[in-house]
């Protein structure tokens, strides 16, 4: 029979990592970063695919390119915002995060 050992370990004590102390502040201070670089891209490309479809005139393949760029963007959208909420409400059980939240209110 196997038994079950759960070993503590401090990644501030271990490793150097300044004053992140457990896998759940790594990654509390990944995920907001994370979301904005995303956001950003995802802006870039549907205004991107707007000005390509914009100016593609008469041509049919850039209009369908441009078409295809900005319903690309509000894909990627709404799967940003459904992995913002499942992280926003079972992060914090997944890794034992109290009160963690992913948009930080007034403080």
């Amino acid at each position: 029979m196997i038994n079950n050992l759960i070993a503590e370990v401090k990644l501030k004590d271990e490793f150097a990592f300044g004053e992140i102390s457990s896998l759940g502040q790594g990654v509390d201070r990944l995920v907001a970063p994370t979301f904005s670089i995303a956001a950003g891209l995802v802006v870039f490309y549907f205004i991107f695919g707007a000005f390509k479809f914009l100016t593609a005139g008469s041509d049919k393949e850039a209009l369908n390119s441009g078409r295809g760029m900005m319903t690309h963007a509000m894909i990627g959208f709404i799967i940003l915002m459904m992995a913002f909420l499942i992280l926003q409400f079972v992060l914090s059980a997944l890794f034992d995060i109290p009160n963690f939240q992913i948009i930080k209110g007034g403080q």
